[in-house]
């Protein structure tokens, strides 16, 4: 974590953020609302939300977006968490799921520009409501394109506990896994 973020996760103001945040992931649940009471709050809240926080008002927070837009800073809600508390922290299985998972993969592996990202993942998210839904789906027209394909099948690898696939039949068997009707 560079020093200035570590500055502003650290800020006395965020105390209590991130303790809500540390009890709501150990009791398996996914988000949590929290009262910005403070301009000093809502200024450091705004770093960590990549968003416009004001005050008096409530948020509420989900720990994936949370983490995704952590991770673009180049560390983990779990990484803060555990830097801020000084121990480690419980992640009850599966609580981060997949997605924080597959969007660091596409970041790391998937070669898309930054300014294309944001779009790219916004279409796979389109896909994988189709996809996630359950069995019997059709092929969304979107997976023509060769670069959502490569991103959604990453996504549903993750979601569904299979090895990334490497060629088409492996990538045939991954969308049989997913519900694809035949």
């Amino acid at each position: 974590m560079d020093e200035g973020l570590r500055a502003v996760c650290e800020d006395p103001g965020l105390v209590e953020f991130w303790r809500v945040a540390v009890e709501t992931m150990e009791a398996g649940r996914s988000a949590f609302s929290f009262q910005v009471g403070d301009e000093e709050t809502a200024a450091a809240l705004s770093v960590v939300l990549h968003k416009p926080v004001g005050f008096p008002g409530r948020r509420q927070v989900s720990l994936v977006k949370l983490d995704e837009h952590l991770r673009r800073e180049g560390v983990s809600l779990v990484e803060v968490l555990e830097g801020v508390h000084g121990r480690g922290v419980e992640e009850p299985a599966g609580q981060m799921g997949w997605r924080s998972q597959w969007l660091a993969q596409v970041r790391r592996y998937e070669g898309i520009p930054g300014d294309q990202l944001a779009g790219v993942v916004g279409v796979a998210d389109r896909v994988l409501k189709v996809v996630l839904a359950g069995p019997g789906w059709g092929w969304p027209s979107e997976l023509e394109d060769v670069v959502v394909r490569r991103v959604v099948v990453r996504a549903v690898a993750l979601a569904f506990g299979v090895g990334m696939p490497e060629g088409p039949a492996a990538e045939a068997e991954v969308w049989r896994v997913a519900g694809l009707k035949a």
